[in-house]
C-alpha cells in the first residue's frame, strides 16, 4: 500500500511539476522559407535563464523531441527545437525522412546558415540569457548541433546524442569555442569508425575540450523509447544508455551554466 502511495505521489508530482510547462511555435525564415520551431519554457519562472536550441532526427519537429523540449523547460531552460526542413514538416516515413536529411549530408555547407538562424531565432525568445547558451541534437540533428559549434557559434556547450560526426571540413573544428559532448552507442551499426576517427583527430588538433562516451550494447537512436517503431536494423532503444546518456548532459550543463557569482 505504501508502495502505492508513493508512486501515486511521484505521479501527481511530475504532473504539477510540468504543469507549469509552457509552449508555443513561432516562425523564422531561412534563405526565404518559412520554418516553424516549438519552443517549451517553464512560465513561473522569473528573469533570464540559459537557453538550449534542439536539433531533431531526421523525423522533424514531432513529439519525441518536444518531449525533450519540455523536460529541459522544466529543469529551468528555454528550450528552442529548431526546424530544419521548413514549414513544421515532420514524417514517419524513413524513405522520406532519409531524403530529407540526405539534401543536407549531399550538400553539407546547406547545415550552416540553417542552423546558424534557428540560433539566431533562439536568442530573439523571451528571457534568453544570451551569455548561456548550449545546442543538442539526435542522430541528424546531433550533426546540426556539431556544425552549430563548428560555425563559430558563442555557445557554451554542444551536445550529440547518437549523431553523425563526420563532417568534409574536419579543420573547422578550429572554430569551436565550446565544451562538446559525443554520445554514441557503442554497437551503432551507423556510427561508421572512420568519421569517429576523424571527429577525435579534429578535436585533439584544434583544442577542444571534448568527452567521448559510447555505451556497450547500445545501438542507433538509443535514448528514443519509440526508436524501434520504425522497424529500421540497428535502430533501438537502450534505457541504460539514455539515463546516462541525459545525466552527461546535464552534468555538463551544471557546470558550463553555473556563474562564477553561484560557485562562491
Amino acid at each position: 500500500m505504501k508502495s502505492l502511495m508513493f508512486a501515486i505521489f511521484l505521479t501527481v508530482g511530475a504532473a504539477m511539476s510540468f504543469a507549469s510547462v509552457t509552449s508555443t511555435f513561432v516562425e523564422y525564415t531561412v534563405d526565404g522559407k518559412m520554418h516553424r520551431a516549438y519552443v517549451a519554457w517553464n512560465s513561473q519562472q522569473e528573469g533570464p535563464r540559459p537557453a538550449v536550441v534542439i536539433f531533431p532526427e531526421w523525423w522533424g519537429v514531432n513529439d519525441y523531441v518536444k518531449m525533450r523540449a519540455r523536460e529541459l523547460a522544466n529543469s529551468g531552460y528555454v528550450a528552442f527545437v529548431a526546424d530544419m526542413y521548413g514549414e513544421g514538416k515532420v514524417t514517419t516515413d524513413a524513405k522520406e525522412a532519409n531524403a530529407q536529411a540526405s539534401a543536407y549530408y549531399m550538400d553539407f555547407p546547406k547545415f550552416e546558415p540553417a542552423v546558424r538562424a534557428a540560433y539566431a531565432e533562439m536568442l530573439k525568445q523571451p528571457n534568453v540569457d544570451s551569455s548561456r547558451t548550449a545546442a543538442i541534437g539526435f542522430c541528424f540533428g546531433g550533426t546540426c548541433a556539431l556544425e552549430l559549434a563548428r560555425s563559430g557559434a558563442d555557445i557554451k556547450g554542444c551536445v550529440s546524442f547518437h549523431g553523425g560526426l563526420g563532417t568534409p571540413s574536419p579543420e573547422k573544428a578550429a572554430n569551436i569555442k565550446c565544451r562538446v559532448l559525443a554520445l554514441r552507442g557503442e554497437d551503432d551499426p551507423f556510427d561508421d569508425a572512420e568519421y569517429v576517427e576523424q571527429f577525435k583527430n579534429s578535436m585533439d588538433s584544434a583544442g577542444v575540450s571534448y568527452k567521448m562516451v559510447a555505451y556497450p550494447g547500445a545501438v542507433h537512436a538509443f535514448t528514443n523509447p519509440n526508436a524501434g517503431k520504425a522497424g529500421i536494423e540497428g535502430v533501438a532503444y537502450n534505457e541504460a544508455a539514455e539515463k546516462a546518456s541525459m545525466e552527461e548532459m546535464r552534468a555538463l550543463f551544471r557546470e558550463i551554466f553555473t556563474s562564477a557569482t553561484d560557485k562562491k
